[in-house]
């Protein structure tokens, strides 16, 4: 198996309240078969990205628009394809060296076209 590059670890109180409750119920058997198959999708994607932040599965790419509303990198990689409002994970490089911080966890933006970006809550980017 292929050794972890990078640190992955939830951001903002959001993504963190959501991560603990997914990965704890998913350990206890507790949830949910949406939240089970989001627990299982964010696992695997986390898995990627802490090997490879490039993975092809992830189709990782900056968004621009969220780049310059922050002043740095933000990063948009895939939890799933091929799916209607499929989910996406928002992550930045930091706060420490070989470290990736996800800051959202949403559906696919473009689903509601203009303005998507806009509803992204990154209000508690950690600091570059």
């Amino acid at each position: 198996m292929a050794e972890s590059k990078f640190k992955v670890r939830p951001g903002i109180p959001e993504v963190r309240d959501l991560w603990n409750r997914l990965f704890r119920g998913l350990k206890a058997g507790t949830l949910d078969g949406g939240d089970r198959a989001l627990a299982k999708r964010l696992a695997k994607a986390v898995k990627h990205l802490a090997r490879n932040p490039r993975h092809p599965g992830l189709q990782s790419h900056e968004i621009g628009k969220l780049t310059e509303r922050y002043g740095q990198k933000v990063f948009q990689s895939y939890l799933e394809n091929n799916t209607p409002a499929a989910g996406r994970m928002f992550w930045v490089y930091g706060p420490n060296r070989r470290e990736i911080t996800l800051v959202a966890i949403e559906p696919h933006p473009e689903d509601s076209k203009r303005a998507a970006y806009d509803r992204i809550p990154l209000s508690d980017l950690p600091p570059k």
